[in-house]
This record gives structure tokens, C-alpha cells and sequence, in this order.
């Protein structure tokens, strides 16, 4: 099993307003031990096929393998469809160039129209809507869809006084899963996501209902029911059941770390880094006992 990270996580610098390049990022990971990464390109900047290429270079120097990716999402930012339809179109040209094994989506465009109930149904179709032509196009490429799991945010004002995020249910993740019909077109286990939804009591189960629709991962850790987006160990989470349950699925994917927040001191980043690529040696070892 590989072990990968999110390299777009070193983009910023402790003063929070110098960026690194890829280049930059890319060897913080190699330094580490990674030998894999996700990594996506922003594509709401016009100079994205700059980027690919430049990440692309970065990942050859380095001798670093991008195995995945992750489309952009529309559930918080609301861009015009036309927008965000030429925004899905430039990540999938992007992970096609990239050759990353699978793009993770959000599956979560639905919102009823203003007045009207949640309606499950109506969003699986919403979803599929968006999606489909996106997901033709990145599966004719050679590379897979994830749909991630995502979680009920209960910081947003709920819909209809019912629901707050589609997708937030798994049994509407799998329903849109199920509806593509194709074996390129699976899951991206998000363990964090998947914890808020349904705490540590609920979690082996919903390993066990997504089964072999799981195609990648999303790996973090978080505790007081807070999408924290922390490294394995520094939350609450029950490393020690889900990984046997995660094995029990089939998965032969990366453990892929998608760390978020934070800007680790440039005199501590290493030894950070390096613990990170050791924790997931620990998932690992828990996942092939």
C-alpha cells in the first residue's frame, strides 16, 4: 500500500502571506519519504495548464508519482453553472495530463429550488446532471471518478429546516454512485468526513456499505465533532478498527493524507513532515496485520 499527501498543503508559509512554488512543496514531501502525492491545480487561475506543467516537472525532478487529484467544488463558492461547468472541465483535462489514477468530486451541487422541500431524489439527478459529461470525458482519459464523502456542515443555515449538505447521507453518495453504472466511477473514503457524519460507532459500518465502491482515499484525523483535517493520532478517531474494516473492503488504493489548515514553522516543518510519512507506515502496518 502507498503511502501519499496532499502537496497543495505546503503552499503557505508561517507568515501566511508568502507561497511556496510547487516545486517548493514537492520537495517537502520528497525529503519526507513520500514517494506519492495528490495534487490540484487551481483552476479558477487562467494560468492552471501553466501549473500542470510546472507540477508535472516538479514531480519528475523529485522522482514523485501524483496519483491523484481533486475537481473543484461548488457547494460553498456558487459560481454561475457556465462557470463552474468550464472550471470541471479544466480539472479533468488537468488530471488526464497529470495521468492520476482517479479526481475527486464533491457530489453535493444540489440545493432545491427556493420554497421547495429537500428532495433526495430530485438531488441524485441534480448531481448526475452536473457530473456526468465531466466524468465521461475524465473516464475516456483513463482515469477514475471518486465521489467523496462529505459531511453535514452545521455551521450553514439548513435547507427547508430538513438537511444541509446533499451527499451529507450516504445512502445519497452511494445512490449517485450506483447510478453511473461503471467501474470507473467509485468512492473517495474522506475518514474525517465520514466520522462527523456518523461518529466512531458508525464508522466500520459505512466502511462496510461503501465496500468496493472505495477507489481512494481522503486520510485526517478530528475530535469534538469538528472537520479538523488533522494528522492520524492527534484525534479521536479509531485507527485500529478502520483499517481492518478498510482492508475488509477490498481497497488496494493509497492512503492518501489530506491535511488542510495550519503553517507549520520552517524549523519544525521537516520532523512534522516526517512524522506524517510515519503515521501512515502505522496505518499501513494496522491495515496489513
Amino acid at each position: 500500500m502507498d503511502i501519499s499527501i496532499t502537496a497543495n498543503y505546503f503552499w503557505q508559509k508561517r507568515n501566511c502571506t508568502d507561497r511556496r512554488t510547487p516545486d517548493e512543496r514537492i520537495r517537502i514531501c520528497a525529503d519526507a519519504g513520500f514517494k506519492f502525492m495528490d495534487y490540484s491545480v487551481n483552476v479558477w487561475d487562467d494560468q492552471w495548464e501553466a501549473q500542470t506543467d510546472a507540477i508535472m516537472n516538479a514531480a519528475a525532478k523529485y522522482g514523485l508519482t501524483i496519483d491523484q487529484s481533486h475537481a473543484p467544488f461548488n457547494f460553498y463558492k456558487k459560481a454561475p453553472r457556465d462557470i463552474f461547468d468550464r472550471m470541471l472541465e479544466r480539472s479533468v483535462e488537468s488530471a488526464i495530463k497529470m495521468g492520476v489514477k482517479a479526481l475527486v468530486f464533491h457530489a453535493d451541487e444540489y440545493r432545491p429550488p427556493e420554497g421547495t422541500p429537500f428532495n433526495s431524489e430530485e438531488g441524485v439527478e441534480c448531481v448526475y446532471d452536473v457530473l456526468a459529461p465531466h466524468i465521461e470525458k475524465l473516464t475516456k482519459g483513463g482515469v477514475k471518478a471518486a465521489l467523496e464523502t462529505v459531511f453535514e456542515d452545521k455551521t450553514l443555515k439548513p435547507i427547508e429546516g430538513k438537511r444541509y449538505h446533499f451527499c451529507g447521507d450516504i445512502n445519497e453518495l452511494i445512490a449517485v454512485i450506483d447510478k453511473f453504472k461503471d467501474p470507473m466511477v467509485g468512492c473517495c473514503w474522506d475518514s474525517g468526513h465520514t466520522k462527523l457524519n456518523v461518529g466512531n460507532e458508525g464508522h466500520v459500518d459505512a466502511l462496510r456499505r461503501l465496500g468496493s465502491r472505495i477507489i481512494c482515499t481522503h486520510i485526517h484525523d478530528n475530535y469534538y465533532g469538528k472537520d479538523l483535517h488533522l494528522p492520524p493520532f492527534m484525534g479521536d478517531a479509531n485507527w485500529e478498527e478502520l483499517m481492518p474494516a478498510l482492508k475488509a473492503t477490498g481497497y488496494n488504493g493509497s492512503l492518501t493524507f489530506e491535511l488542510v489548515y495550519g503553517c507549520m514553522h520552517e524549523e519544525l516543518l521537516s520532523d512534522w513532515v516526517s512524522k506524517i510519512y510515519r503515521s501512515g507506515e502505522l496505518l499501513r502496518d494496522m491495515f496489513e496485520a
